[in-house]
């Protein structure tokens, strides 16, 4: 990855402090070689005192990155670190569920295996013990989990494409096999029937897999 393309990602994500990137578009000199003139004067001209010059700056950059691959790179970051397992592991299990509502339909195992159980009920209502042993009970399934759907990105079988901005959401080309595509991480109640005569009527309860005995 270009180092370009890592400030950029950086940039949206705002994971950069408003002087470090002033900094970096300073002393950038790719800039001149891949903006236009007219926008690197805007870029460069910018009032990096005022935290919208993020927004402004964002506006002009991102337009020179695939978004797909942003995307792609921020999901990957919330795959390592469930795989990496740190003391905050849990805000990343839980992600997966704020992502697979945003479309990232692929990660329905991640999602509503496991990052539903931690949203349901929050961790923060829940004692500390109780806590780590319902992350316990994940591993290393959702590390598995986890890694296979890296595995997924790195050989092309799931490709991001980009984001519609709005309740669609994530855009991607499934190259998964019918049997990658089976949920091993939950499971979906059959069907059940209404005993005061109404019509038939499906209950899809997901249960993650880890929770049941």
């Amino acid at each position: 990855m270009k180092n370009f393309e890592l400030v950029v990602y950086r940039l949206i994500a705002r994971e950069t402090e408003i002087e470090e990137f002033e900094q970096w578009v300073y002393s950038e000199k790719e800039l001149e070689q891949v903006l236009t003139s007219d926008e690197y004067l805007d870029l460069i001209s910018l009032s990096y005192k005022q935290p919208s010059s993020l927004y402004e700056a964002e506006k002009i950059l991102k337009r020179y990155i695939d978004t797909g691959k942003y995307y792609e790179w921020s999901l990957r970051r919330v795959l390592e670190k469930i795989v990496d397992r740190p003391k905050n592991v849990a805000r990343y299990i839980e992600k997966c569920y704020d992502l697979y509502c945003d479309g990232y339909s692929f990660l329905d195992d991640l999602g509503l295996g496991y990052g539903l159980s931690v949203v349901v009920p929050p961790t923060d209502c829940i004692e500390e013990n109780e806590k780590s042993k319902l992350i316990d009970s994940f591993y290393p399934a959702v590390a598995e989990e986890a890694l296979k759907v890296i595995g997924w990105l790195e050989s092309g079988r799931v490709v991001i494409t980009g984001h519609d901005g709005g309740n669609q959401g994530i855009e991607y080309n499934d190259n998964r096999s019918s049997q990658e595509r089976e949920p091993t991480g939950y499971k979906v109640s059959s069907p059940t029937i209404n005993l005061q005569g109404h019509s038939p009527k499906s209950l899809h309860n997901n249960q993650p897999i880890s929770t049941l005995k």
